[in-house]
Order: C-alpha cells, then structure tokens, then sequence
C-alpha cells in the first residue's frame, strides 16, 4: 500500500521538476498540484488503514473512499482558485500521471520483494559457511 503512496509522489514530484526545468515554474506547479491532489488523499487513506486494526478495515475503506475522492476535488478546485495563470495541461497531466502510476507499483513491489529475498538467501548462506568452518 505504501509502494502505490511513494510511487505517486515520487512520479509525480519527478515529472513536476521535469516540467519546471523544461516548460516553466507554472507549468511544474500545475503537474505537481495534479498529482499532489491524487497523492495526498491516497496517502492519508492508506496512513488511516494501516493505523486502524484489520478487522474495521473493511469499514474504514468504505467510509474513507467517498471522503478521499471528495478531498481530491475539494484540491483540485483549490489548485484552479489559488494558482494564477494554471497550466491546464500540467494539471491534467500530473492527475493522470498520478492515477497512472499505480500500473507501475506490482512491478516495483516484485523487484523490492525480489531484493528483499535474496538478501535473506544471502544472509543464510553466509551463516552456514561461518558455521560449517
């Protein structure tokens, strides 16, 4: 859950420094305010769900949607209202880079779980060599 939250802020932070170095300051803002309004729901969503015991879960999940897709509204409203000359097209890029994303999080978690256990491997063999001299 928490490779899916560091997935979109980090895509998103990148392709918002990328859009500042090529196209402009407004138009990095407007990716990372896309983004950002997609990333910070889903974060505080998965921060309440590992927070709450496994049996409300379920519960949590139910009544925490409806509230993150409304408090993605609530910032992208906030992103048109309060930056001058937005960058319609940052905006909508960083949403979708940010929603997209997440077809990217199965691949990072396997490589992460992969590493994880070859480190264990590791770990364990270089324990039955020290033993077996």
């Amino acid at each position: 859950m928490l490779t899916a939250v560091i997935t979109q802020t980090v895509g998103t932070l990148i392709a918002g420094f990328i859009a500042w170095l090529v196209w402009g300051p407004i138009v990095g803002l407007s990716v990372v305010a896309g983004g950002g309004s997609i990333a910070i729901p889903n974060a505080l969503l998965a921060l309440r769900l590992i927070a709450s015991r496994p049996e409300v879960g379920p519960i949590v999940l139910l009544i925490g949607e409806p509230i993150k897709i409304a408090l993605s509204v609530l910032l992208l409203w906030a992103a048109v209202h309060w930056i001058e000359d937005l960058s319609w097209l940052g905006l909508i890029s960083g949403l979708v880079l940010a929603l997209k994303s997440l077809l990217l999080t199965p691949w990072i978690q396997s490589h992460l779980d992969r590493r994880q256990a070859d480190r264990m491997v590791s770990k364990l063999v270089n324990a039955q060599t020290k033993s077996s001299d």
